[in-house]
């Protein structure tokens, strides 16, 4: 189940160990789902993973939004190329310009994204959550202590993995976000 809370995501974190903890406040400050999606605009659903590829939940967001492409990335050392290097551009703070859509199929992992007051949110998922995160947002990615994640990734009319590192402020995308985050989404 999708939690979420806040974290002191400035200083430079280069262990492992770290990046990959829950890294909570003292004392923890949690947010609720709704507010997530009201400081945010990321969207959480479950789905069921046994039946991901026929689940009516899933079907219905592809339509409305039009996700038409989709992938499987096995995060694990031995099915990654390059794992470590993949981790590492995962955990820079970066954007896409069109929504980036992750079902966990299997382990668990953060997702970490900023506020409309530019802090850190940690986003923990788990098997069955699905995140939806605006394009635009500022956001990166890690695993968690377990270290692996097996994600089913959804695209618009093709496969765009375009990702564009922060600061990114002048983008389209990014200018968009904004007006969407003031709007409180």
């Amino acid at each position: 189940m999708v939690k979420a809370w806040y974290i002191d995501g400035e200083e430079l974190v280069t262990d492992e160990k770290v990046k990959r903890s829950e890294r909570h406040l003292n004392p923890p400050q949690y947010i609720s789902l709704d507010e997530l999606r009201h400081r945010t605009g990321v969207q959480c659903e479950r789905v069921n993973v046994d039946k991901y590829d026929t689940d009516d939940s899933l079907q219905e967001i592809c339509r409305e939004k039009g996700y038409q492409y989709s992938d499987i990335l096995d995060i694990h050392p031995q099915r990654l190329e390059n794992y470590h290097d993949k981790l590492a551009a995962f955990y820079t703070e970066h954007m896409h310009p069109d929504d980036e859509v992750r079902l966990v199929l299997k382990g668990s992992a953060y997702f970490d994204v900023r506020d409309v007051d530019n802090n850190w949110i940690r986003i923990g998922v788990e098997r069955g959550d699905m995140l939806i995160l605006v394009g635009g947002t500022y956001h990166r990615f890690t695993l968690d202590c377990d270290g692996y994640g097996k994600l089913f990734r959804l695209f618009g009319s093709k496969a765009d993995w375009s990702s564009f590192n922060r600061p990114a402020d002048s983008h389209p995308a990014r200018i968009a976000y904004v007006e969407k985050a003031v709007m409180g989404f």
